[in-house]
């Protein structure tokens, strides 16, 4: 893979003496994404509410724990939480897919001695005990299981510090290929609300979609318009279309999917899940059982590396599990935060940490604390470089479409002018996607423009959108819908804010969506963002923003005359006033009339380069 890894991203001004000083008092949230997983320790309305202001970005319901009600509840109070503070937060359904778990379990815990014997069998008539373990898969034939391959059998969301996971070596199979005899490696007592099972490189022939979560898809995701699918132990591309195609079939075609890379054939057949896919995320925990552990920090580098280089957002999971229990993370624990928002993640997964560890909150609060420090040390313009001279555009020739044209200008002229702030305006929140890929170091405030069939879509009443919905019924002059809401000027219930939380995914982007009622977009909404941004401490008088549109005409209205444009304004005390000029020389730009507007005046007529 010569030239994936690439070079290091680390630079900072800082000297070692530095470090001991206070950080001063941040008001601006980190660029890195966080999805909490929501569980019985952090579905209640006030801790929700802490994890929102915090800085929870997503909030994940795992359907591995088959607990609807639970579900239904915690997405309930992710409601309230979020008209209380008026935050928006997209919802993301982890399937079960084809995991293995251990059925007939007695009530009490299951205790395992080092160096004794254990049958793992198909037969799910069998009771579960300490010398049988039944396993919920149909038969072992096909799986690839031999004897000295390795078997994992762990509670649902371990860590690995627990005492409650078997490390078992399979010693002999079964003629009938319905059982193993199996060598327990480790003393320990498997406990917890599901015992999950991990078979060294298996080759699982279930389906990506089990019968239980087309069920819970129907009844809980489209129920609750959830914006994201994350498909566990995803195999091939063929996963991806298998589920894309249920999710039309049942009406939840707007859902992104998330392809759950956490087994050697999901590993193996990496590229092909990323065509496919709308977002890759790094499944630690299952991976770890897979790959060799010297081997690991690999898979991880070159995967966050491909999935930058494409432009994919990539998230990664098991960062803290000490914090599921301690108040505070290890160093080794702090630092692999920090490495992987230096290797360009866009976000980090808590799973056990706020499902049911100790310190929920505080968890969220430490990750994304670290993430901000590390984010002070990311080299944007080297990273911006690389992904250039990779994708060869920074030859005389390059093959490059229009719109990643205006991205890469637009995030160019940020860092050349010292921006401190880029303005986007998108409809399918692509144009946002393409800007994150180069990872400026300014906020993207994203603006999501509704589509020209936005009457005729239905109007989104998922988490904080409806209940915002009702706060804000009335309200005269409205703008834009954001995230925080801080006056009577502001609207949250309109089309586009189904593509406002999805775009809540890529970092640096922080989205609102646009009122179409207001008659002069070009003027307005920027206006009305702008002074959101002023609000949120994003910018101040003298600061330049850059502002990036994709070049549309099928839409209801341009937002800026041009068809697509990089403009660049500055920031006075009493308004906006354009900036002095500046060239922007990136092959596919023409130069308009306007000295601080680049861009084309010819629209894309084939819009399918812009979804």
């Amino acid at each position: 893979m010569p030239g994936v890894l690439g070079r290091t991203y680390f630079n900072t001004s800082l000297t070692l003496p530095s470090l001991v000083e206070e950080d001063p008092k941040f008001t601006v949230l980190p660029s890195t994404k966080l999805v909490c997983t929501i569980g019985p320790v952090s579905n209640d309305v006030d801790t929700l509410i802490q994890m929102l202001q915090t800085g929870m970005s997503i909030a994940r319901f795992d359907f591995s724990y088959v607990d609807t009600q639970l579900h239904q509840t915690s997405i309930d109070n992710l409601r309230q939480a979020s008209k209380a503070t008026r935050t928006l937060c997209a919802t993301m359904m982890d399937t079960l897919g084809p995991e293995i778990v251990v059925t007939n379990r007695p009530s009490e815990p299951i205790k395992l001695e080092a160096g004794q014997t254990v049958l793992l069998t198909c037969d799910s008539s069998k009771q579960a005990s300490s010398s049988v373990l039944p396993i919920a898969y149909p038969s072992l034939a096909g799986t690839g299981i031999l004897p000295g391959r390795s078997v994992f059998v762990g509670q649902y969301l371990f860590t690995g510090s627990e005492s409650t996971s078997a490390y078992l070596t399979v010693q002999q199979v079964d003629s009938s290929d319905m059982s193993a005899v199996c060598v327990v490696q480790n003393s320990c007592v498997l406990e917890g609300v599901q015992l999950t099972v991990h078979i060294g490189n298996m080759k699982n022939t279930a389906p990506i979609l089990s019968d239980s979560d087309k069920q819970a898809l129907l009844q809980f995701g489209k129920l609750n318009r959830i914006d994201f699918v994350a498909l566990s132990f995803t195999r091939s591309a063929q996963d991806v279309k298998d589920a894309r195609a249920y999710l039309d079939k049942i009406g939840m075609s707007e859902v992104k999917i998330i392809a759950k890379i956490e087994n050697m054939e999901g590993l193996v057949n990496y590229r092909e899940i990323m065509e496919q896919c709308d977002t890759m995320l790094l499944s630690r925990g299952s991976m770890g059982n897979c790959v060799d552990p010297e081997k690991m920090f690999l898979a991880q580098k070159m995967l966050l590396r491909e999935c930058n280089l494409a432009g994919k957002p990539v998230y990664v999971t098991r960062v803290v599990d000490t914090m599921t229990d301690a108040p505070r993370p290890t160093r080794a624990e702090a630092t692999d935060v920090a490495n992987l928002v230096l290797d360009g993640a866009d976000g980090i997964v808590l799973g056990s940490e706020t499902f049911r560890g100790k310190f929920a909150v505080a968890c969220a609060h430490t990750v994304l604390a670290i993430c901000r420090q590390a984010e002070k040390c990311f080299d944007s313009f080297a990273y911006y470089q690389s992904v250039m001279d990779f994708a060869g555009f920074h030859s005389i020739n390059p093959d490059i479409s229009k719109t990643e044209a205006l991205a890469t200008a637009a995030v160019r002229a940020a860092t050349k002018l010292q921006a401190g702030l880029i303005v986007v305006f998108t409809v399918t929140g692509r144009t946002a996607r393409l800007i994150a890929k180069y990872r400026p170091q300014q906020p993207i405030l994203t603006v999501v423009l509704p589509s020209k069939d936005a009457n005729a879509l239905p109007m989104d009443k998922s988490s904080s959108s409806s209940a915002a919905g009702e706060a804000a019924a009335g309200a005269e002059g409205s703008e834009v819908v954001v995230p925080r809401l801080s006056t009577n000027g502001l609207k949250w219930h309109c089309s586009g804010d189904f593509v406002a939380r999805q775009c809540l995914q890529y970092r640096g982007v922080m989205p609102l969506c646009a009122d179409p009622s207001l008659g002069s977009p070009d003027g307005a909404i920027l206006k009305a963002a702008l002074q959101e941004a002023n609000k949120r401490g994003l910018i101040k008088a003298g600061d330049r923003v850059v502002i990036s549109q994709c070049p549309r005409v099928n839409e209801r209205f341009p937002v800026m005359a041009e068809a697509g444009v990089v403009k660049i304004l500055t920031i006075s005390q009493d308004g906006v006033t354009a900036a002095n000029p500046v060239i922007v020389n990136d092959d596919g730009m023409q130069r308009c009339t306007s000295l601080h507007v680049f861009g084309s005046m010819d629209a894309v007529q084939d819009c399918s380069d812009l979804f």
